[in-house]
């Protein structure tokens, strides 16, 4: 996500680490905080995604993130709707995701053991790093000065789109402002008591260290808040380096790894059978089953010759044989 220029594959990577943030909970057994991630997630990203629908709608299809900026003038509604979003997806207080994703790293740090301290390391380290590219996001697109064709798309005065978009948006933007106040620790926990009925939790968090893991949490956000500002204002990218830069817009080389492991061995193994079982076994098998069919209709058709005397003759040769066989067992 830090080196994506796709507004939309941008947002569909955080939804991948949005995802792990509920795995981690349900792994852990905080069923409700799983639950209720996925509830406020579904909030602040659809609004993410639609926000970035009425921008690409905006400007004429295009969705490379190097073609916008300054479109926060020109299209303050949405402006203010991706910036909800954009502090829910990050965490900041009081939007949702606030309260459900520091919940999850609360209640990895609760879990006291080796795997719910690593988790609680990951966890901080992706507030850290979700800070960073939706921030990289958000000033990308909507800070700075107007690129040519959001000036173009400027003149052409059609606003920011159909009532039809606007709406559902706005919508979306109330309730990933406050879709998260149904779980206030230690003051107001209505949707975890409705969830922990069905599916009770394995570990539980305090208030002190919810509140605790929460100062951490935003803080780290706020950090990588912070340093995609100053990395837009200063021109660069927040990943500088061109090798690290590489490593990641190749997705870690997950797809060349997986293509070496499973793909390459897979195809060869294919290739293999075919040319060694199914070419010279299965095709000529059918090929020759093939032939002796035909040429055994062939042989049958020879005797069907139209003489009665033929007919006569065959069949007393069959009585006979069968005479034989009966007196031969009797």
């Amino acid at each position: 996500a830090l080196v994506q220029w796709d507004i939309k594959r941008v947002i569909a990577y955080s939804t991948m680490s949005q995802i792990g943030y509920m795995f981690v909970a349900a792994g852990i057994g905080a069923y409700g905080y799983a639950i209720f991630h996925l509830m406020t997630h579904a909030f602040f990203k659809a609004l993410l995604f639609m926000s970035a629908g009425v921008v690409i709608h905006h400007l004429g299809g295009e969705q490379d993130i190097r073609r916008m900026g300054g479109l926060r003038a020109l299209m303050p509604r949405t402006h203010l709707a991706f910036l909800v979003g954009s502090l829910a997806l990050a965490g900041i207080p009081i939007f949702s995701g606030f309260w459900s994703k520091d919940g999850i790293i609360a209640a990895a740090f609760a879990s006291d053991d080796t795997l719910g301290a690593f988790l609680y390391a990951a966890g901080l380290i992706g507030a850290l790093l979700t800070g960073l590219y939706t921030f990289r996001l958000y000033f990308t697109v909507f800070h700075g000065e107007p690129s040519d064709l959001v000036k173009e798309h400027a003149h052409e005065g059609h606003g920011e789109g159909p009532r039809s978009m606007l709406v559902p948006v706005g919508v979306l933007t109330v309730l990933a402002t406050i879709g998260g106040l149904v779980v206030i620790p230690g003051v107001w926990e209505p949707f975890l008591h409705w969830i922990d009925e069905t599916a009770e939790p394995l570990v539980h968090a305090t208030v002190t260290e919810d509140y605790g893991t929460s100062a951490i949490a935003v803080s780290l956000a706020l950090l990588g808040l912070f340093i995609a500002r100053r990395a837009f204002a200063a021109g660069r990218q927040v990943i500088g380096k061109p090798g690290i830069w590489r490593v990641l817009e190749h997705k870690l080389y997950f797809d060349e790894l997986y293509d070496a492991i499973f793909y390459r061995p897979a195809a060869a193994l294919a290739a293999a059978l075919r040319r060694n079982v199914e070419e010279p076994v299965v095709e000529r098998s059918l090929d020759e089953i093939g032939s002796g069919a035909i040429q055994a209709g062939g042989e049958v058709g020879r005797v069907q010759s139209g003489l009665l005397r033929t007919y006569a003759l065959a069949i007393a040769f069959s009585v006979a044989v069968l005479v034989v066989v009966f007196v031969a067992v009797r």
